[in-house]
């Protein structure tokens, strides 16, 4: 009876030593916290006639979130930015799946800023840049626009940050 007992709690320790560490809890950038607030002062000036308008969050923890808080950005600004949707789509009546017809390796964002092509690839997490996305990017810096890989909102705004004044620095030489 005693090995049977010696058994079990071997393997609850088993299972107790196995059990995935949780995550660290989000926590919301001081960058995301103002995207929201200037999102819903515009969403108010915008809808005077409304009396309660609805917040909208934001967050940059994902791939979705952080482009949804970059593409806001980019409208707020009074900049272009556009989704690219470069996946395909499953067909029932075919059986099969169909591609986008979109070039593989496109960023994730296209964005006009000041009259220059911006192209944004959204990593987060462990996710990394492709080959086809590596050769994207240098097509596109061939033909004169610009293509950034940005990681987090704070990364987003530092490199647009450095992008507008090196933009800015130009157009004071010429």
């Amino acid at each position: 009876m005693s090995t049977i007992k010696n058994k079990l709690m071997e393997l609850d320790f088993i299972h107790e030593t196995k059990q995935r560490q949780s995550k660290p809890r989000y926590c919301k950038p001081a960058s995301v916290k103002v995207l929201e607030r200037l999102h819903f002062e515009r969403k108010k000036m915008k809808h005077p006639d409304i009396p309660y308008p609805v917040r909208t969050t934001f967050r940059d923890d994902k791939a979705n979130d952080l482009t949804r808080c970059i593409i806001a950005w980019l409208q707020l600004n009074g900049h272009f930015g556009g989704r690219v949707n470069t996946g395909g789509t499953y067909s029932e009546k075919l059986g099969k799946y169909i591609r986008s017809g979109s070039k593989k390796g496109m960023a994730d964002i296209t964005a006009v800023m000041n009259g220059k092509h911006v192209s944004i690839e959204v990593k987060t997490g462990r996710d990394r840049i492709r080959e086809n996305q590596m050769k994207v990017k240098q097509e596109i810096e061939r033909a004169g626009g610009v293509y950034i890989v940005v990681h987090s909102f704070d990364d987003f705004l530092e490199q647009i940050k450095r992008l507008l004044t090196s933009a800015e620095n130009s157009a004071d030489i010429s």
